[in-house]
C-alpha cells in the first residue's frame, strides 16, 4: 500500500493551517492519505470536514518527561548539533535547551507515530511534513525507522516563514537544520525568497529545494472598484500584523474612505480604540472572524479598491493570493517573499518594511488620482498574476504529482 502521511500541527482541528483545506481537495497519487496532528490539546475539537480520500489520525503522544533529555544526547544527530553550535561559536545555553526541547517533541511524536497500526502496515509511505520544523524531525526519524523494517520510505517537508528565517526567531536559531536538510528527500518553500535562503544556510543539500507556491481556488474575478474608496485588510490581530500601522496613517487622510478588516485576534480592542481617533472622513468596520468561505463571499459581493497588507515579516500571504483572484490591486510591504506576488506599479504597490506612515498616504493618493484606465490595468494584472502563479487549481496537482513519484 501506497501511503502519504501528513503532520501538522492542529488541522483539521482547532484554527490554524486553513490552507489545508483547500490543498487537500487535490491530493491524489496514493492508495490512502492519512492527515495527522501533532499538537493537539486534550480538549482540541474537530472544525473541518476532510476530503473522502483523507482519514485522519488523533495522535496518541506519550508522555516525555525531563527523563527524555538525557536518551536525547546519546543521539548521534543531537551530539552533532552541539559540535556545530560549539565550533561556530554559537553554543549557548538557551539555544542548548531550545535544542533539546525541539528534539524532545519531535522524539514524543516519532514514539506516537510507530505505534500506529495504519503507519505500520503500509509498504510504502511518504511523511509529509507542512512544517519544517519538529514534526519535520519526528517524521525523519519515523522514515529512518520504517525503512529498518524493510519498508520504503521518505520524508518531505513544506517550509514557510518562521520555520526558514533564523533571524524571526527570539534565539535567532532554529534547531537542527543540518540534521533536518539531510534527512530530507526534498524540502518545498513557499516563496523563491524562502528557497533561496534554506540553499544558502545549506549548500550542500541546495538540490532538494524545490519552491511550491501555495495557491488559492478561483472564486470569480469581480475586480477592483473605486466607486468608493474601500480598503480591506485580512489578518488575525496580533503584533506581526501592524495593523496599527493603517490606523494611524488613515489619521492624516483628507477625503473618504472605508476600511474593513477582516479578522479577530487578541490586540482587537487596542486596534478599535486607536480608530476612534480617526477623522469623520473614514469609517470603519470590524465584522471579526469569518470562515474562508464568508472571506471569499466578501470579495464576491463588495465593491473593493485595495487590499493592504503591512506585515513586518511574511513567506508569500495567502491572503493577498486571494485578494489577486478577485482582480484587487494590493497595496503591502516588501517583506519576505511577498514581491514574487505584488510586482510594484504592476498590480499594486510595494512598502518598505519599516515604511513612514506619509508613505502609505502617498500611495492612497496615488491610487485614487489615477486614471481609470490605469486602475483596470492594476486590477487586470492582479488576477494574472494570481491566474500564472497562485491558482491552486494549478499548483496543488503539480504539487501531489511531484510528491507521488
Amino acid at each position: 500500500m501506497k501511503l502519504l502521511l501528513l503532520l501538522t500541527s492542529s488541522f483539521p482541528f482547532d484554527r490554524g493551517e486553513e490552507f489545508l483545506e483547500n490543498e487537500l481537495r487535490f491530493a491524489r497519487g496514493f492508495d490512502k492519505i492519512l492527515v495527522c496532528p501533532c499538537g493537539l490539546k486534550e480538549d482540541s475539537v474537530q472544525t473541518r470536514v476532510l476530503p473522502e480520500q483523507v482519514d485522519c489520525i488523533r495522535l496518541r503522544r506519550p508522555s516525555c518527561g525531563r527523563s527524555a533529555y538525557g536518551a536525547l544526547l546519546r543521539l548521534p544527530c543531537v551530539r552533532c548539533e552541539m559540535r556545530k553550535l560549539l565550533c561556530s561559536g554559537r553554543l549557548f545555553p538557551a539555544r542548548v535547551h531550545e535544542m533539546l526541547f525541539f528534539m524532545k517533541n519531535a522524539l514524543c511524536i516519532f514514539r506516537a507515530l510507530k505505534q500506529e497500526e495504519a503507519v505500520l502496515c503500509a509498504d510504502d509511505v511518504t511523511i509529509y511534513s507542512y512544517w519544517f520544523y519538529d514534526a519535520a524531525a519526528a517524521g525523519a526519524m519515523l522514515a529512518e525507522f520504517l525503512r529498518s523494517k524493510g519498508k520504503k520510505a521518505r520524508m518531505v517537508s513544506r517550509a514557510h516563514g518562521f520555520d526558514v528565517h533564523e533571524e524571526r526567531s527570539p534565539l535567532h536559531y532554529l534547531p537542527m537544520r543540518s540534521y533536518l536538510m539531510e534527512s530530507a528527500a526534498a524540502v518545498f518553500p513557499c516563496s523563491e525568497e524562502g528557497a533561496d535562503l534554506l540553499r544558502n544556510q545549506c549548500p550542500q543539500f541546495a538540490q532538494k529545494v524545490q519552491t511550491a507556491h501555495l495557491g488559492t481556488s478561483d472564486r470569480g474575478c469581480r475586480g477592483g472598484s473605486r466607486i468608493e474608496f474601500h480598503l480591506v485588510s485580512c489578518s488575525y490581530m496580533v503584533p506581526v500584523k501592524r495593523l496599527h500601522l493603517i490606523a494611524g496613517a488613515l489619521k492624516n487622510i483628507d477625503f473618504p474612505v472605508r476600511w474593513t478588516h477582516l479578522g479577530s485576534g487578541p490586540l482587537e480592542a487596542e486596534l478599535k480604540h486607536l480608530c476612534r481617533a480617526l477623522p469623520a472622513c473614514v469609517r470603519v468596520e470590524f465584522p471579526g472572524a469569518l470562515k474562508n468561505s464568508a472571506v471569499m463571499d466578501f470579495y464576491k459581493n463588495h465593491e473593493i479598491t485595495v487590499f493592504i497588507n503591512v506585515s513586518s515579516s511574511e513567506g508569500i500571504p495567502v491572503s493577498i493570493m486571494e485578494a489577486c483572484s478577485f482582480g484587487i490591486p494590493v497595496i503591502a510591504t516588501d517583506v519576505g517573499g511577498t514581491h514574487e506576488i505584488v510586482k510594484d506599479g504592476k498590480n499594486g504597490f510595494l512598502l518598505r518594511a519599516e515604511f513612514a506612515q506619509k508613505e502609505l498616504l502617498q500611495v492612497l493618493n496615488r491610487l485614487r488620482s489615477m486614471s481609470g484606465k490605469d486602475y483596470e490595468k492594476l486590477c487586470a494584472n492582479s488576477r494574472s498574476t494570481w491566474e500564472n502563479n497562485f491558482s491552486a487549481e494549478r499548483n496543488y496537482p503539480e504539487f501531489y504529482e511531484v510528491l507521488g513519484q
